[in-house]
């Protein structure tokens, strides 16, 4: 048998937090059950507490995703020291339990973002003009690579050359978000939060700070069209399974003769 174990932050302020993990665990139960048997959610600030999941878990082939956008305090250190991990891979009571990397770094990140791109675009009226895609993370200034996942992405995106432009914006480091639309030379613009789910910020910060209006803001030449968070999109649930998939490959090749 094989474990799929997805641990996701949670809040205890926020109950749409762990959401997108119930709804992507519901989606890999139905289209991955024979790869599957077993799929199982924890989190750190939420009940099923990741501490205790291992214990819950019958597989003795388990693989461990984290449901975080970037690589971090939460993923290099919580995760593995809740669930007891050494590194890729641990041996633990008769389990073998691969530990996966982060969402937002897996090469697929970039397929997700345009189709939620795609999808609010889809059914409203575009002006004619240069359309540019901005990424929207979080940041810090005390943890770069924070950062560096968004321009990772928004790289691999310029690089398909479906977008006149394509920058990023920060909260919490610069370049803010504020500025970078308001620097924009293009007449569209599709802002995409690259955050695992809905929250305080996407509801409220970003569309205050930005003075959106909803899904489309006419702003002077500008408009402005806001999705939701890029974690919330069905499409995550294939890209959490294959992200486990990669981790089982690289322990395979790692454990082959030479």
């Amino acid at each position: 048998m094989k474990a799929l174990v997805i641990v996701g932050h949670g809040s205890h302020l926020n109950e749409d937090s762990s959401l997108p993990v119930y709804e992507h665990a519901a989606r890999i139960r139905e289209r991955f059950g024979d790869e599957y048997e077993e799929v199982v959610e924890c989190f750190w600030k939420e009940e099923p507490s990741m501490r205790h999941v291992l214990d819950t878990v019958e597989s003795e082939d388990v693989s461990v995703v984290p449901a975080f956008i970037s690589e971090g305090y939460f993923t290099q250190q919580v995760i593995p020291r809740e669930l007891g991990l050494a590194g890729p891979v641990t041996r633990k009571d008769g389990k073998t339990i691969r530990y996966a990397g982060p969402l937002g770094t897996y090469q697929g990140m970039a397929d997700v973002i345009l189709e939620r791109a795609e999808d609010l675009l889809g059914d409203k009226e575009v002006p004619p003009g240069r359309r540019a895609l901005v990424l929207l993370g979080h940041g810090t200034d005390l943890n770069k690579s924070s950062g560096g996942v968004i321009y990772l992405n928004a790289g691999r995106i310029r690089e398909r050359g479906l977008y006149d432009l394509v920058e990023v914006g920060f909260l919490d480091q610069d370049p803010q978000i504020g500025a970078v639309v308001e620097n924009l030379e293009a007449e569209n613009v599709v802002l995409i939060p690259v955050f695992i789910a809905e929250g305080w910020h996407t509801r409220e910060t970003i569309p205050e700070d930005l003075g959106l209006t909803g899904e489309v803001t006419r702003r002077g030449s500008k408009t402005i069209f806001y999705g939701a968070p890029v974690g919330t999109h069905p499409s995550m649930a294939p890209l959490i399974a294959a992200r486990a998939r990669e981790a089982e490959r690289e322990t395979e090749i790692a454990q082959s003769p030479r």
